[in-house]
């Protein structure tokens, strides 16, 4: 008994220390996104995108479309926000495959979740559809998630 007290006390710190990067899958608890959180994240990462392609603009003149187009297509799979967009992580939500992989570097299932919000009125169709299916499993699938088969979950912050 007095062995194991030892052994627990001759611990080093990097052992008793939890690691700070997300978990390649996500937990089983975590719970499907709300319309509301999918909507918020969404015009937190337009405003991102759009004040980006200001700045682009301002600095390199008629790069500004380009880059908006870049972090919209590629912002659930970019490494450096592990697998978040920016309004994702405002919201503490993630988008991962359907049996909850991270989509970090996971780049044709980004794009390909994505690619819809990039066809003019496109974007219109998938939240129609999202308000249509309401409340119903799996209801909150756009059709970008349906293609790249992924969901959008909360995550704990």
């Amino acid at each position: 008994m007095e062995e194991e007290q030892q052994s627990e006390v001759t611990q080093s710190p990097a052992e008793s220390t939890p690691q700070e990067q997300p978990p390649a899958v996500v937990p089983a608890t975590a719970g499907e996104a709300s319309l509301g959180q999918r909507i918020g994240a969404a015009l937190i990462d337009v405003l991102i995108a759009s004040a980006a392609a200001y700045a682009a603009n301002r600095l390199v003149g008629g790069l500004g479309y380009a880059v908006q187009v870049a972090y919209l297509l590629t912002r659930d799979s970019l490494p450096f926000l592990d697998g978040q967009s920016i309004g994702k992580k405002v919201l503490n939500l993630r988008a991962v495959t359907e049996s909850g992989k991270s989509l970090s570097g996971d780049w044709n299932s980004g794009l390909v979740r994505n690619i819809s919000m990039a066809v003019p009125f496109l974007p219109l169709v998938e939240l129609i559809i999202m308000l249509i299916n309401n409340g119903k499993p799996g209801g909150l699938r756009r059709l970008g998630d349906q293609w790249a088969k992924t969901k959008v979950v909360t995550v704990a912050s």
